[in-house]
């Protein structure tokens, strides 16, 4: 800057100021790294050019933009190379390469040429000089390096600790912990400090790797008093944060703490004790995670979000494996009242955190822990009616608030898992099969709150009840209770008002096919009377099924029907080749009936066709074998509707020979006076006839 003013002065005796201010400008532009300033340099040399301002102003004006681009860019002077990779590594890395060799050599003497407690202290020594060091020197030493040694002296100290207990064996696991207390407060308050993101995660990895050596629990107070001070200095921690970088330490905290946690309590548990400690050891742990996650309430990353959630999974597998097996010589009302400790706490824990969370869309991670720890726990349990009312109970809370968006992929799931669950309750544990009718009472509340996936829903609910009446009963009843459930659910699930959005096709196809296969399967049911009952249910399904408010409108169905019915007749395994016949002959004539009222000739040649048949299968096969009296019914019984269907047909030809007369009078008559019709001598006609 003093350069570049001392080269005005010398020109200022030239009379052109103008072209001075000019050069002056362009060495500016030759000295910028920013592309801002340079823009703004360059508007300043089209003023000078164009008049807007004097060379004096635009002299001005650049020495003290000049003057806030250096304070932008760093302090005055400072080498234009000071952000290149060379300066990174030789300023940053060797740095940190370089105390940590002083380190180790300070170490190596200590551990080689001084014995028992001094080696330890020596270590310590070490330690506290490096740190002592950037904190005297800060100045001098520049804030960067300072931080990277005093970085290094903090992770010294927690490593002497940890060689002090697990190599030395000056100090025992008490001190450790104690000691690890006072670095970490001293390290989390000079990170605050600082503002230094570097030292935080120095502190809490130093505070984990001081702990790791832990092998061993005296008893309940040890465990207590031990995994207290962890907890304490990680609410310091969390609650004392950082500004700056602030989300990647809560990232690193997050997932570290989750994993430490599980390790001190499968530790605790293998010492012997209780997992009533351990479970809520992790269930504190888990807070802690919460209370992390919940600073970022505001403004939460999909990322921070993802990480948070897989804390969340780790700690209910732990939960799961410290309360689902049997530990020593603990009972089964033992593990019952330790698995009911940790959820009571577990779920109050977790609705704390969903209060308070503001916004829709994370708040329900909450309630998917709550889900997963009471399935997961109940899922080890001896007792089969403890885990049929825990997934009873969250299928049912899940259903009532699956209006949620965010709940439909965990009602989906927990249909699933309660199906399974009921059907084995009811198949593979015949002394619990009772507890049948819990899941039969939920499913069928259940149905009155579907909000989503319907069909995927309505499918599900009608496998389980088809299993449920195929592992409780036995018989041939089975067939016709299978083929009347599954009207029942299709007339229910079309007509439930919660239901009326949804498009109901693909369920009605799918319960009409259960329908058809359990129908069919009457051939191997070897009673007449079931085998009837049967038959009639279907036909009556066929007729309310087939309809256009149900999407699945078909041609002719009342043929469908009769082709049903014939196919059921005939593999009914009737006593007597008579009774087939007789019904047959009522098809026919319904067959016939139906076409006459619905003008349709399909249906007639249908029924005519089947009469004629039977007719030949009377003469043919049921004649034979037959006594008198048989004979004289079948023939009367064949013979009174086969004059039903003449009559049918008489009846018939006169109608149409009345309309075809009504018909031809329309034509002649004018459209206006065509309601007079019924004043002229054909209609009276048609009366008198009639």
């Amino acid at each position: 800057m003093n350069g570049l003013n001392s080269e005005i002065k010398e020109n200022s005796g030239f009379s052109d100021q103008k072209e001075e201010v000019r050069s002056y400008l362009e060495k500016l532009l030759t000295v910028s790294r920013d592309p801002d300033y340079d823009r703004y340099v360059r508007q300043m040399i089209r003023d000078l050019e164009s008049g807007k301002a004097s060379p004096f102003q635009v002299r001005r004006e650049a020495e003290r933009t000049f003057r806030l681009y250096q304070q932008r860019m760093g302090a005055r002077g400072a080498p234009a190379g000071r952000d290149t990779v060379e300066f990174k590594v030789g300023a940053g890395i060797f740095s940190v390469i370089g105390a940590v060799f002083v380190l180790v050599a300070f170490m190596i003497f200590g551990l080689n040429f001084l014995d028992g407690i001094w080696q330890g202290v020596c270590l310590y020594v070490s330690a506290l000089l490096v740190t002592g060091i950037s904190l005297l020197f800060t100045k001098r030493l520049g804030r960067r390096f300072s931080l990277i040694i005093m970085g290094i002296g903090t992770g010294s100290l927690f490593l002497s600790t940890v060689i002090n207990y697990l190599v030395l064996k000056t100090i025992n696991e008490a001190a450790a912990c104690v000691i690890t207390l006072v670095i970490s407060l001293f390290a989390v308050f000079v990170s605050r400090r600082r503002d230094s993101s570097f030292l935080r995660l120095i502190c809490i990895l130093g505070c984990y790797i001081s702990f790791w050596p832990i092998e061993s629990f005296e008893s309940e107070l040890s465990f207590l008093f031990m995994t207290g001070i962890f907890l304490f200095v990680n609410l310091v921690s969390v609650l004392l944060p950082n500004q700056k970088n602030r989300i990647v330490v809560d990232a690193v905290h997050m997932v570290l703490h989750p994993l430490f946690s599980v390790y001190i309590a499968v530790s605790a548990v293998g010492e012997g004790i209780s997992p009533v400690y351990p479970a809520c050891f992790v269930l504190t742990s888990a807070a802690v995670v919460n209370v992390i996650f919940l600073r970022h309430r505001r403004d939460v990353k999909a990322w921070f979000a993802a990480l948070f959630s897989a804390s969340v999974a780790i700690t209910v597998i732990t939960l799961a494996a410290l309360t689902g097996f049997r530990h020593g010589n603990a009972n089964e009302m033992q593990m019952l009242y330790y698995r009911l400790i940790t959820e009571v706490v577990a779920v109050m824990a977790a609705m704390v955190f969903f209060i308070l969370w503001e916004k829709e869309k994370y708040r329900w991670i909450q309630y998917y822990y709550i889900v997963a720890v009471v399935v997961l726990l109940n899922g080890f349990s001896y007792f089969r009616l403890e885990k049929a009312i825990g997934i009873i109970t969250v299928f049912l809370l899940t259903r009532i608030l699956s209006g949620k968006k965010r709940l439909g992929v965990l009602d989906c799931i927990l249909t699933v898992l309660a199906v399974l669950e009921g059907i084995a309750a009811s198949s593979y544990y015949c002394e619990t099969s009772r507890y049948i009718v819990l899941f039969f009472a939920a499913f069928l509340l259940s149905v009155f709150f579907i909000r989503q996936n319907a069909v995927f829903h309505e499918i599900a609910v009608t496998v389980f009840f088809i299993f449920c009446i195929l592992f409780e009963f036995d018989g041939n009843w089975v067939y016709l209770g299978c083929v009347g459930l599954l009207l029942v659910l299709f007339l229910l699930f079309n007509h439930l008002p919660n239901l009326k959005g949804f498009n109901q096709l693909p369920y009605n196809i799918v319960n009409l096919v259960f329908a058809g296969l359990f129908s069919l399967t009457v051939w191997f049911c070897f009673d007449s009377v079931i085998s009837s009952v049967t038959m009639l249910t279907g036909a009556a399904a066929i007729v309310m099924m087939f309809r256009k408010r149900y999407g699945m409108t078909v041609p002719r169905k009342y043929l469908t029907a009769a082709g049903y019915l014939t196919y059921m007749i005939l593999t009914a395994h009737y006593e007597s080749p008579v009774i087939v016949s007789i019904f047959l002959m009522i098809i026919s004539i319904g067959c016939v009936g139906a076409g006459f009222r619905l003008r349709d000739k399909v249906y007639r040649i249908s029924g005519l066709s089947m009469a004629v048949c039977v007719c030949v299968k009377m003469i043919v096969y049921d004649f034979r074998g037959l006594d008198s009296l048989l004979r004289i019914i079948l023939f009367f019984t064949v013979g009174v509707i086969a004059l039903g269907i003449s009559f049918l047909y008489i009846h018939l030809e006169r109608k149409e020979e009345k309309e075809e007369k009504m018909a031809a009078i329309a034509q002649e008559i004018p459209a206006q006076d065509f309601v007079q019709i019924k004043d002229t001598e054909i209609y009276k006609e048609g009366i008198s006839e009639e």
